[in-house]
């Protein structure tokens, strides 16, 4: 959707910048064009909306350019002899290594969501897994869910929220697992 929007803004920017050049070139051999263009009923008010538009979609742009960005990559706990921060990729790693001592679990796929309100900190995981043909699957992923937590609450000492497990089926997503 950005992309599209981009390229529509950017259109309309050169439309409105090719005919604003055009009325102002004095080349006598335009002169017959440029008249006949300003003598149509229409012409001036499409005129002022380009240039309207294209002023509003610059100060919004100028707007979100000058304002911070809300997409915090880290956690900071504050303790009485510092502050502590910590990094997603070096969570989501330490919930790697913690996956991958189960056998069955194949190409897991590990997002974390960080989380930092005024008073209190917390992380949701969302893991999505293959799992190899075994016996009891749900008692497997009982224990991933809370060994991840046990192991992601100790490495990070911030409560995990909720961590959710998806299986993933092979058939369905016709994806070769190895």
């Amino acid at each position: 959707m950005k992309r599209l929007l981009s390229f529509l803004f950017a259109l309309v920017l050169l439309v409105t910048t090719a005919i604003l050049l055009f009325l102002y070139v004095d080349i006598p051999s335009w002169m017959l064009y440029q008249q006949e263009l300003r003598s149509y009923n229409w012409f001036q008010t499409t005129l002022y909306i380009l240039v309207g538009v294209v002023l509003v979609v610059a100060i919004v742009m100028i707007i979100l350019g000058l304002s911070p960005s809300h997409k915090k990559r880290n956690l900071t706990s504050k303790y009485a002899d510092g502050n502590m921060s910590f990094n997603k990729r070096a969570i989501e790693k330490n919930i790697q290594h913690t996956v991958g001592k189960y056998q069955d679990v194949r190409q897991p796929s590990i997002a974390v969501y960080l989380y930092e309100k005024k008073k209190a900190a917390y992380i949701d995981i969302v893991l999505d897994v293959f799992i190899a043909q075994t016996n009891s699957i749900q008692t497997l992923v009982k224990t991933m869910r809370q060994d991840v937590k046990d192991t992601t609450e100790h490495f990070s000492e911030l409560p995990v929220r909720d961590v959710k497990v998806n299986v993933l089926d092979q058939k369905l997503l016709n994806k070769r697992v190895i």
